[in-house]
C-alpha cells in the first residue's frame, strides 16, 4: 500500500490482506483499480487527482461509465478478455466492499451486479514434451550456472511436486519431512497443505543441501549467495535460462509451465480431474477442468485406430449392374 493512493483505496487493500488474499493478488488489484480510478477521472472531467478520490465519487458512477472502460481497455490499451476480465473482476470486488461498508449506498443499486459479463478466453495451458521435461531437470552444469545444483533441484522440484512459485520460494527446511518425503506449504488463502515426494527429489534435496555451509532449520530452502531467500524474480530468471538452454525461446512459457506439465502428466496417468484438484491445492474444480483437453490427444489416437478407417465404400455401376470398388 503507497501513500499516494488514495484513502479509499488502502482501506480496501487493507480488508484484503485481512480476508488473507495473497500479496501478488492484493497488488494486482491495486493496480487495475488506480487505471480504472485515473479513466474515471478523466472521463469523467473530475478535475481531481487519483489520490483525491473518495467514497463519494462512486456514487456518480454508473453502469455505463464501466462499460465505457470496458470498451476503453479493449479498443485504446489493447488488453485481450482475459485481462478485461480481471479487472472487472477487481471492480466487482471493490464495490461489493464499498456497498457493505458505507451507509450512503444504502437502498442504491450495485452498477456491478448487472455488468455484462466480460468472456474469459481459456487457453490451453502450455507444457513440456515428455522428453524436454526429463531433459530440462539437468540442464544447469558447472559450465552454465555457479549453483548449478540449486538450480536443477528447482526445476525438478516444480515437475515433481506441481507447486506454485511463491509455494516454493517460502519453503524452509524445517517444513521438509525426508522420513515421511512430504513437504507443508502455504498455499493460496494463506492454506496449508502436504506435498507429497518422490525419492528421486528426496534424493535431490539432500544432495543440494550438503551443499550448503551452514545448516539451520528456520532458514528457507532456497538462498542467494548472500545467505538470504532466493526471491521470486530470481527462480523466474532461472527458469527462463533452463526454457532457453533446452531450446525454447517462446515467451509464453513461463514458471507456471512447469505446474501445467506436471499436471498434465499426472493426468495422463491417472485420468481422475479430482486427484489432479487436490495435488495442485485448487479451491473448486473449475480452475482444474482446463487440464481435460489432454484428452484430445487420445480422442484422435482413438479416431485414427478405427478399424473402419480402411474400408472402401463401394457405389452402384448401372451400366454393368453390379456394384464396383471406387
Amino acid at each position: 500500500m503507497k501513500k499516494e493512493n488514495p484513502k479509499i483505496l488502502n482501506l480496501f487493500l487493507r480488508y484484503l490482506l485481512g480476508q488473507n488474499y495473497s500479496t501478488l493478488t492484493v497488488n494486482g488489484y491495486a493496480i487495475d483499480l488506480l487505471i480504472f480510478f485515473k479513466f474515471i477521472i478523466n472521463y469523467l472531467n473530475l478535475g481531481i487527482q487519483v489520490k483525491d478520490i473518495d467514497v463519494f465519487i462512486f456514487l456518480k458512477i454508473q453502469k455505463s461509465d464501466i462499460i465505457a472502460f470496458t470498451i476503453y481497455l479493449g479498443e485504446n490499451k489493447k488488453n485481450c478478455s482475459n485481462t478485461r476480465h480481471r479487472k472487472i473482476a477487481a471492480i466487482k470486488a471493490f464495490y461489493d466492499w464499498l456497498y457493505k461498508k458505507y451507509s450512503v449506498f444504502k437502498g442504491k443499486t450495485n452498477p456491478t451486479k448487472t455488468l455484462p459479463s466480460v468472456e474469459k478466453i481459456m487457453r490451453m495451458p502450455k507444457y513440456l514434451k515428455l522428453e524436454d521435461a526429463k531433459k530440462i531437470q539437468n540442464i544447469f552444469n558447472i559450465s552454465n550456472s555457479r549453483y548449478y545444483i540449486r538450480d536443477n533441484t528447482i526445476i525438478s522440484l516444480f515437475l515433481a511436486s506441481g507447486m506454485r512459485l511463491s509455494e516454493l520460494s517460502n519453503i524452509k527446511i524445517k517444513d521438509i519431512d525426508f522420513s515421511k518425503k512430504n513437504v507443508q506449504i502455504i498455499g493460496k488463502g494463506n492454506k496449508e497443505r502436504i506435498v507429497y515426494l518422490t525419492d528421486k527429489i528426496i534424493k535431490q534435496l539432500k544432495k543440494y543441501l550438503d551443499t550448503r555451509q551452514i545448516i539451520d532449520i528456520n532458514e528457507y530452502l532456497f538462498i542467494n549467495n548472500k545467505n538470504t531467500k532466493l526471491s521470486n524474480r530470481s527462480i523466474e530468471n532461472i527458469c527462463d535460462r533452463a526454457f532457453k538452454l533446452v531450446g525454447i525461446n517462446d515467451k509464453k512459457y513461463t514458471v507456471h509451465t512447469l505446474r501445467h506439465t506436471f499436471a498434465t502428466y499426472i493426468y495422463k496417468q491417472t485420468k481422475d480431474i479430482l486427484v489432479v484438484k487436490e495435488i495442485l491445492g485448487h479451491e473448486t474444480i473449475n480452475a482444474t477442468m482446463i487440464y481435460l483437453h489432454i484428452d484430445n490427444d487420445d480422442l484422435k489416437k482413438a479416431v485414427r485406430s478405427n478399424p473402419l478407417n480402411d474400408f472402401q465404400i463401394e457405389k452402384y455401376n448401372t451400366e454393368k449392374g453390379r456394384e464396383v470398388i471406387v
